[in-house]
Order: C-alpha cells, then structure tokens, then sequence
C-alpha cells in the first residue's frame, strides 16, 4: 500500500512524532493506521528507556481542589528542561496527573496511579501514556511525587492550593474552624503564601522534636560562650536566639506575617477567630528531594 502525504499528515497530528517517525512507522506497518501507532508507541517506550539515566531538575507543580473545596492533591512533574515544562503534551500530563491523583484520593499510591488506564487513552496505562509524552518531547519525564490533603470528617473548614508563578514551588494548607468558608479560604490562602516562601517544617513549636530543640539550644549556648560571655548568662542568650533564629524559621505559626511582621502567622490567625487551625500543610518543589 502507498503512504500518501494525508497518512503521514493524519498520524503526525494524532501522535505529535516527527515527520520522517511516522513515514517509517506507516511504511513498517504497511499503511496499517493502527500498527503505525503501536511502532510509535513502542519507539516513545525506546527513547524513555535510553533516557531514563537524565537528571530532571525542571517541570511543574500543580495543584487541583475538589468542587466542595474539602479536598486538594499537589503533584510534582519533573523533565529535563524549562523549555519542555512549558510544552502542551508536558502540560497535558500533568492535568491527566492531578485526575489521577484526585480520583485515588490517597497518598503512598504511586504505582497504582502509574498502572491505571489512561484518561486520555484507556488502552494504555499512565505509565505508558507519559512514555509517549517522552517520545514526543524528546525528553525524560518523571512523576516524582503527590501530596493529598483534606478537611477532617465533620469539620467545617477548607483547602486552598497557591502555586507561584513559576510554578517551581506549589503549597497546600488545610484551616479549619467555625469562621464562614469565604473567610477561611482567604486565611488560608495567606498561610500558604507565606510558606511558599518561609518553607516551615512545622506547624507549630510544639511539634518541633525535643532532641531537636536541645540541639541548637546547645550550639548557641556555645556559640555564646565563644563570644566571651559568662556561662551563667550564656543559656538565657541561647534561648532568645533558638526562639528568633531557630524556631521562628521552622515552625509557621511562630513566624512573622509576611504582610506585617509585627505579627505572627499565629496572632494574625487568633484576631480571626480563636478557633482557626492550621491542620496540615504541604509544600513542593521543584528540585527538591
């Protein structure tokens, strides 16, 4: 069977591949339309394997929240260049991701996601849905990692998603708490924003580990010490740093409100009502481990 311009034109829009891909692929499959796709499917399977040693040190986090705003899942795409990450099919992935995710609902879920059918192409799985996006995009790709947050059962309270504008760094907050649902969302909203950028590892003081804490109560004890001051003074000195140098760094609600730090996210949080809890945060990015 001839293979006409038309074929070529047809499967190169249906597939992305490149011109020369889909002239060999139709004369290998002998006009056949169907195994053509299979070549290149199986060829996209070929260039994700050879580059599966790649580093991928750019992509895109993205964020999706459920219709009642009690449900949100993050995901992390990795690929190997910014220019990629910015690329439709790149992009197509990563929305496929985040319906994925929401429909699983869980995390620790990784290759059950990877291994379910496509929603763009049921006859293939997630996993091989994103080979073909390596295939066409010349690039790896690699789902690193998802998060899923959600307001507690029987609680009043909301999910907000920030994703910066590079799209490098991406949080999620849950706040709970008797205020309306428009109130709480602003609030949360805020919370994440300053996490996006004050990147916390804890909630509050209380979650920081005791062993933790004594350790850096003890380097600046020292540190102190080096400097020549008596030992007598040296803890009290240790404890206003650890509370302004340490635990204002890691724990959200102690640190300065990004709008106004002669608050703290905590005092900005009690105006609002003495209610309104940070239940969990998440924050990615890329790059991270």
């Amino acid at each position: 069977m001839s293979i006409t311009p038309q074929m070529i034109k047809e499967l190169r829009d249906e597939t992305g591949a490149g011109f020369m891909d889909c002239k060999k692929a139709l004369e290998d499959a002998q006009g056949d339309m169907e195994k053509a796709r299979l070549i290149l499917r199986e060829k996209g399977a070929i260039i994700a394997s050879k580059r599966a040693s790649k580093e991928v040190n750019q992509g895109v986090i993205a964020g999706l929240a459920s219709e009642d705003g009690r449900t949100g899942v993050l995901i992390d795409l990795r690929c190997e260049t910014d220019f990629v990450a910015r690329n439709e099919e790149f992009l197509a992935v990563a929305d496929e991701l985040l319906q994925q995710v929401m429909a699983i609902g869980e995390e620790g879920k990784l290759d059950e996601i990877l291994q379910r059918p496509s929603l763009t192409d049921s006859t293939l799985t997630v996993e091989k849905r994103i080979e073909v996006a390596i295939g066409k995009t010349g690039e790896r790709i690699a789902f690193q990692n998802y998060a899923v947050a959600r307001v507690p059962e029987g609680e009043n309270g909301v999910v907000d998603i920030y994703i910066h504008h590079n799209k490098l760094v991406g949080v999620m907050v849950v706040l709970t708490g008797s205020a309306d649902t428009q109130t709480l969302q602003q609030l949360a909203h805020e919370v994440a924003i300053q996490i996006a950028w004050s990147t916390p590892n804890y909630i509050s003081k209380d979650e920081i580990p005791a062993e933790e804490l004594a350790k850096e109560l003890e380097i600046e004890k020292q540190r102190a010490i080096n400097e020549g001051k008596p030992e007598s003074a040296a803890e009290n000195i240790a404890r206003g740093r650890v509370q302004k140098g340490f635990i204002q760094k890691v724990a959200l609600l102690e640190q300065p409100y990004y709008r106004d730090d002669s608050k703290t996210i905590g005092a900005m949080l009690a105006e609002k009502g003495s209610d309104i809890q940070v239940r969990r945060f998440v924050r990615l990015e890329v790059g991270a481990s």
